[in-house]
C-alpha cells in the first residue's frame, strides 16, 4: 500500500494540475478578447459558454496524466519528466480536441481559444509542477513522505548510490541499514558512509523480519549475487525492490523502469498500487469513521457503563498490534473479558482451538457477562474506529496481528502486513467461526491483498453489517 503523506500530497498534485488547466483557460480567453480588440479576426464570446468545455479539458488532461503514471508514487521523477509529461499531455490533448471539432464540424470552441490555451497551459503547467516538485522535495528534507529502505550490495556502485542519497535528502529515502555480500571484505557491525552493515546474505530473513523496511535496493552486481531467492523472500513480506541490473525473470509483478543519479533501477511491487481508489479509500474511511463516532457516541457511553457496572474495572483493553511493514501501533477495544486475561492465556494454551500462533477459544473462561454480548455482535471492535480515523487502521483490511504473533509467523504469512490493517475482511464476511486454521485465515486476506479494489471494500463492508446484526460474532 501507499505511505499516509503520500495519500495526501499526490491528490493536492492532482488539484494543482487541475487549477493550472482553469486558470490557463481563462488567461487565454482574456488574451483572445485583448487580441481581437487590435486585429477583429472573430467574434467575442461570453466566457460562460465554455463551462463545459473547460470541464472537458479538465478531465481529458487527468486522464492523460494518469495514462502516463504522472500521479503514481514514484520518488525518483526529476523535473525534466515532469515537464516532458507537460508537454505530451498538451499536445495529445490539445490534438484530440481539434480533431474533434473537425470531425462534428463544428466552430466552436473558436481554434484559436485553443491554440492560446496551448501555449499558457503549457507555461503555467511546468510553473505547477516546479512548484508541487519543490513543496515536494522540501517534504522530505523534513522527514514526511520518506520511505525506509535497505541497500544489498558494498561494491563500488552501491557505495556511489549511497553516497548520492545521503547527499539528497529531497529524494525521501531513508537508509535504515546495509546487507553485505562478501562478508569477508566488510563484516556486520561495520559502517559504510554513516550507515550500519546488519548482516550478509544469509541474515536477509531475519533482517527483513525484524525491521521495518519500505524497500530493498539490490545495488549489487550480477557477478556479486544470484538475487532470484532474495526477491522471493521480499514477495512473501510484500516489500518493494528495486534493482540496479537487468531483472531477471521472476513471477508476476508490477514492473517500473526508474533512473536516479545515472542508475536505472527495475521496481517490483507487490501490494495495491490504484493511487486513485487508495486516496479515495482513505476519504471513506475518514468520512465514515468520523460520521460513526459521532452517532454511536451515546452508545459507546451505554456500553462504558455495562462494563464498569458489571466489575467495575476498565472500560477499554489496549492492545500492541502490527501496522503495515511490521510497524507496532496501539488501537484500543471495549474490554470483554477479564483485567488479567492476558496472564491467564498462558495457562489455557493447550485448549487452544486454532491452528498457528493464534489463540482462539470459543467458550473461554476469561469472557465476562458483558463482554460475551459485546463479541456476539461485534461491538468489542467499535473503538478501533478511532484508529481508522487516525490512519492507523482502514475499516477494510486484514486483521492486526499482535505484536507477540508476528515473530511466529510462517515466512508466507508476512505479506498480509505489507499493507494497512482494517477492522473487517474476508475472513469476517466468509465464517470466521469456522476458521480452525492460521492459514485458511491468512490465505483469505492474501486473496483480499491480490484482489483488492474499492468495490471489494464496499462488499465486505455491507456483508459486513449482515453478519453484525445477525449476531454470528466470536
Amino acid at each position: 500500500m501507499i505511505d499516509k503523506e503520500f495519500l495526501l500530497v499526490r491528490p493536492i498534485a492532482m488539484i494543482a494540475d487541475m487549477l493550472a488547466v482553469l486558470l490557463s483557460f481563462v488567461a487565454a480567453y482574456q488574451m483572445r478578447l485583448y487580441v481581437l480588440r487590435v486585429v477583429p479576426f472573430g467574434a467575442e464570446t461570453e466566457l460562460g459558454e465554455y463551462y463545459g468545455l473547460v470541464l472537458s479539458i479538465v478531465l481529458l488532461w487527468w486522464g492523460i496524466f494518469n495514462l502516463q503514471g504522472a500521479y503514481s508514487s514514484s520518488r525518483f521523477t526529476s523535473m525534466a519528466e515532469e515537464c516532458n509529461g507537460v508537454i505530451k499531455t498538451v499536445c495529445l490533448g490539445t490534438l484530440i480536441i481539434l480533431s474533434g471539432a473537425y470531425l462534428l464540424k463544428t466552430s466552436f470552441p473558436p481554434r484559436s481559444i485553443i491554440v492560446m490555451f496551448a501555449l499558457v497551459n503549457t507555461l503555467f503547467m511546468c510553473m505547477d509542477k516546479y512548484v508541487v516538485y519543490q513543496w515536494f522535495c522540501c517534504l522530505r528534507r523534513y522527514g514526511y513522505h520518506k520511505s525506509t529502505a535497505l541497500i544489498v550490495g558494498t561494491g563500488e556502485d552501491a557505495q556511489r548510490f549511497l553516497d548520492s542519497v545521503l547527499e539528497k535528502p529531497e529524494i525521501g529515502l531513508e537508509v535504515t541499514g546495509i546487507v553485505c555480500i562478501d562478508s569477508k571484505a566488510i563484516s556486520p557491525g561495520e559502517k559504510v558512509s554513516g550507515i550500519t552493515v546488519l548482516g550478509d546474505s544469509g541474515d536477509f530473513v531475519d533482517i527483513l523480519h525484524n525491521n521495518p523496511i519500505d524497500e530493498v535496493i539490490f545495488a549489487a552486481t550480477k557477478k556479486e549475487l544470484e538475487i532470484d531467492a532474495m526477491i522471493h523472500l521480499c514477495e512473501e513480506e510484500g516489500v518493494k525492490v528495486r534493482i540496479m541490473m537487468e531483472l531477471l525473470k521472476n513471477g508476476d509483478r508490477n514492473i517500473n523502469v526508474e533512473r536516479l543519479f545515472g542508475y536505472s533501477f527495475l521496481t517490483l511491487t507487490y501490494t495495491p498500487q490504484q493511487e486513485w481508489q487508495i486516496f479515495l479509500k482513505r476519504v471513506l474511511d475518514i468520512i465514515i469513521s468520523l460520521v460513526a463516532l459521532i452517532i454511536l457516541a451515546p452508545f459507546f457511553l451505554l456500553i462504558a457503563i455495562a462494563i464498569k457496572l458489571d466489575d467495575g474495572q476498565a472500560v477499554f483493553y489496549e492492545w500492541q498490534v502490527v501496522w503495515f511493514n511490521k510497524k507496532p501501533f496501539t488501537s484500543w477495544k471495549f474490554r470483554s473479558m477479564v483485567v488479567d486475561a492476558d496472564k491467564q492465556k498462558e495457562g489455557l494454551m493447550d485448549k487452544n482451538e486454532m491452528q498457528g500462533p493464534v489463540f482462539k477459544l470459543k467458550d473461554d473462561p476469561r469472557i465476562t457477562r458483558v463482554g460475551r454480548f459485546l463479541r456476539k455482535y461485534s461491538l468489542d471492535e467499535l473503538p478501533q474506529i478511532y484508529s481508522v480515523l487516525k490512519g492507523d487502521m482502514s475499516l477494510v483490511g486484514p486483521r492486526p496481528p499482535l505484536v507477540s504473533e508476528v515473530s511466529r509467523f510462517d515466512k508466507w504469512y508476512r505479506r498480509k502486513l505489507s499493507v494497512k490493517p482494517g477492522i473487517t475482511c474476508l475472513w469476517q464476511v466468509q465464517g470466521r467461526n469456522k476458521i480452525s486454521k492460521l492459514d485458511q485465515w491468512v490465505r483469505l486476506d492474501l486473496e483480499y491483498i491480490d484482489n483488492w479494489s474499492l468495490w471489494l471494500d464496499l462488499k465486505i463492508l455491507f456483508k459486513t453489517v449482515g453478519v453484525v446484526l445477525a449476531g454470528s460474532g466470536r
